[in-house]
């Protein structure tokens, strides 16, 4: 089932364009660079994320996209010890979705699998696998000359989840703030047994109820 997502953004500016049609090449390019820049900000601010649900039959699906700041507090490739331990870290945890999202018990809700995808996992991989390679430490000295340019790695997250009892699902607790206390809002938009809806969340408000 492929989530729809809300892009109110889009089809407002959309008629923005025709309002001025004698603007010179230059108003023009100085207005898509700021549109291209505020569009980046939008799709990738620290301390906010973005969360998606579906269920379809007994199958609950949740997508969850971070910046990788909020999970790992860096953006760049790990380049330290204690760096690739925090995002080993962070990738067990978030193989554990059963604890970091607790659906309503009547539901019966289980974790089937979780795939995590970022940029930052393949480059630790590539680091882990030539830690002696004198090539390898050549290219690690040119990459830590441009990790100040990789300042929007995100961490994207797929989960699946089987319910005995679809029709009894009513509720979802996200554990998210408390694992991660860098992040802070959470962006929620759902499909679930007909009923659609969006939602922040906070720590002070974690609970989806659908």
């Amino acid at each position: 089932m492929r989530l729809q997502t809300i892009a109110l953004t889009a089809s407002l500016l959309t008629p923005l364009l025709f309002i001025v049609p004698t603007a010179s090449a230059s108003e023009r390019h100085t207005h898509d660079e700021e549109h291209h820049y505020h569009h980046q900000q939008g799709a990738h601010v620290h301390g906010m994320a973005k969360l998606n649900l579906a269920l379809e039959g007994k199958e609950t699906h949740i997508e969850l996209d971070s910046p990788a700041a909020n999970i790992v507090g860096f953006e760049h490739a790990p380049s330290s010890q204690a760096e690739h331990a925090a995002l080993d870290k962070a990738v067990g945890t978030l193989q554990h979705g059963d604890h970091l999202f607790q659906f309503n018990g009547a539901a019966g809700c289980r974790m089937e699998k979780a795939m995590i995808r970022s940029a930052l996992l393949g480059e630790a991989h590539d680091e882990h696998s030539h830690d002696h390679d004198p090539h390898h430490e050549a290219d690690r000295h040119e990459h830590e000359e441009h990790r100040e340019k990789e300042t929007h790695s995100d961490i994207k997250v797929v989960y699946h989840f089987e319910c005995r009892q679809p029709s009894k699902l009513d509720q979802l607790t996200v554990e998210l703030f408390e694992t991660f206390p860098a992040m802070e809002q959470l962006e929620v938009q759902y499909v679930i047994a007909g009923k659609q809806g969006a939602v922040e969340l906070t720590a002070r408000n974690p609970v989806v109820k659908f």
